[in-house]
């Protein structure tokens, strides 16, 4: 006799993907940019424990997408790094990661089916969002002094790995999700 899942609080999961979510994120992502030793990824595990609970009912599909989206931020950055074409500041890393960089990652793995899931509707607006995202992202990143990208491969370097890592991540949260066909 198989389990039975328990059924969605559809209105309550709209609810809380939608303004409370984004307001959250941007908590978690601004203490990571602001506190980059320990206490940014923590506020950000923080985002992450209250997703968790608000998204329980399926929450195997949510933490693979957080866990592949830390692993995609993880390898990219990490490759961006190791070619010169982006320097990060932080002392905690994963390899060449700052681990602040690697809790923005798995905070933006969290928002993909929920308040940024624009970003990932489309296979079309996955690559847009790579190709142009990523570059606006590294530039707000260059202007807080957080990171330095090699000027002009390093640009072209940073829209490159963004706009396979968001093909990536659109491809896991359309195929994996609540709402996923098959």
């Amino acid at each position: 006799m198989a389990a039975t899942r328990p059924p969605i609080d559809r209105a309550f999961l709209r609810s809380w993907s939608g303004i409370p979510q984004a307001v959250g994120h941007q908590a978690g992502w601004w203490a990571c940019v602001i506190w980059m030793g320990w206490q940014g990824p923590l506020a950000m595990a923080l985002f992450l424990g209250v997703h968790a609970w608000c998204t329980r009912t399926h929450w195997r599909s949510e933490t693979k997408l957080i866990a592949a989206s830390a692993l995609v931020g993880i390898v990219l950055d990490n490759a961006l790094a190791m070619g010169g074409f982006v320097e990060y500041e932080g002392s905690i890393t994963v390899g060449w990661t700052p681990l602040w960089l690697v809790g923005i990652w798995a905070g933006f793995g969290a928002t993909l089916r929920h308040s940024q899931r624009v970003l990932v509707a489309s296979r079309r607006s996955a690559l847009l969002t790579g190709s142009l995202g990523g570059p606006l992202a590294y530039w707000g990143g260059e202007r807080l002094e957080r990171l330095t990208v090699d000027d002009p491969v390093g640009w072209l370097a940073v829209s490159l790995t963004w706009t396979v890592a968001l093909w990536v991540l659109q491809h896991l949260a359309a195929s994996s999700g609540p709402n996923a066909k098959g």
